[in-house]
């Protein structure tokens, strides 16, 4: 997985949709359901430099419960309120397991990104 797979990525040799979805499998791995405000606010609360355009989160929840990854159900944001209804997403046995292969297959791939941004840093920040 390294750079050289791909030259015109660099930073972390995935795309924006990839790391979406890696990410959305990890917070609904930690806590479900979520809806789409709450995927926006845990990437707020990961990096105030990149959080996933609208239309990326969206079509990526959207490709996932296609690819039955996810599962959504539609009801209330608030029971108490009752007025905005919004889909509830979470992880399915297959979203799970495909969550599982992708841990191990970017694990590689962070590690590979960290190393590399260390030594940046020895280097030209010494």
């Amino acid at each position: 997985m390294s750079h050289k797979n791909n030259p015109k990525k660099f930073a972390l040799n995935m795309s924006a949709a990839q790391f979406t979805k890696f990410y959305v499998m990890h917070l609904l791995q930690v806590s479900e359901p979520l809806i789409s405000e709450h995927f926006k606010a845990e990437f707020r609360k990961l990096t105030t430099n990149w959080i996933p355009a609208p239309s990326t989160l969206l079509d990526t929840l959207h490709e996932m419960t296609e690819e039955g990854l996810l599962y959504r159900k539609e009801d209330y944001k608030s029971h108490e309120k009752r007025r905005q209804k919004v889909y509830w997403y979470y992880l399915t046995d297959q979203g799970k397991e495909e969550f599982d292969v992708l841990k191990k297959k970017y694990k590689i791939l962070f590690e590979e990104q960290q190393a590399i941004l260390s030594q940046i840093m020895r280097e030209v920040y010494k």
